[in-house]
């Protein structure tokens, strides 16, 4: 455990990367799994039937993304590609609270679904190739545990927030702070030199 973290530490792009996640999960959690439903009922009056689209294409996405992706047999410039996919799953959140109509947040969904698909491929793909073999299994528990951590913190505040201020709201300021989050990360030289 003390060589998987001390891994960690001694490369940024590591311990960034996973401090960003773990953040950003707060701020995209609330909005997209506590807030969605309200959204869908209360401000663009759809069904159930509306939230299972939503979540169908997202799936869209992400299979068309895995099917695109998987036809390189090299990701280049990976560190601003991550945090571009990245960036836009937050752009993607702030859109769905904007007045936009049901198909456009489908469309938003769909956006979702492949940025997802694109930032988990590129990410396992990185960590694959730069992590020395013997320490793949513990970086990747270091990484799974340090990204999802806070995810609790963001179902609390998510709820309490989207009963006091609306789901909007959790929507508009969820997306720019994961944006900007993920912003701030995407200045380090280590994860903008990422190839």
């Amino acid at each position: 455990m003390r060589e998987g973290l001390g891994t960690v530490f001694g490369s940024p792009w590591l311990w960034i990367t996973i401090g960003v996640a773990g953040i950003s999960n707060i701020t995209y959690v609330g909005p997209m799994d506590v807030a969605l439903p309200f959204l869908i009922k209360d401000h663009l009056h759809g069904q159930v039937g509306v939230l299972g689209l939503f979540y169908t294409c997202m799936s869209v996405g992400a299979l068309l993304t895995a099917f695109w992706l998987g036809r390189y047999s090299r990701i280049r410039k990976r560190g601003l590609k991550l945090y571009g996919v990245w960036m836009l799953i937050g752009i993607m959140v702030v859109l769905i609270g904007l007045p936009i109509s049901i198909p456009g947040v489908l469309a938003a969904a769909v956006v979702i679904g492949g940025a997802n698909t694109a930032l988990g491929l590129i990410w396992v793909n990185t960590l694959q190739e730069q992590v020395p073999r013997e320490l793949q299994g513990r970086i990747s528990s270091v990484d799974f545990l340090g990204s999802s951590l806070l995810a609790p913190v963001g179902y609390v505040i998510g709820g309490w927030a989207t009963g006091f201020l609306g789901p909007v709201l959790i929507f508009i300021v969820g997306g720019i702070l994961q944006t900007g989050l993920i912003g701030l990360g995407l200045l380090h030289p280590n994860i903008r030199a990422l190839d």
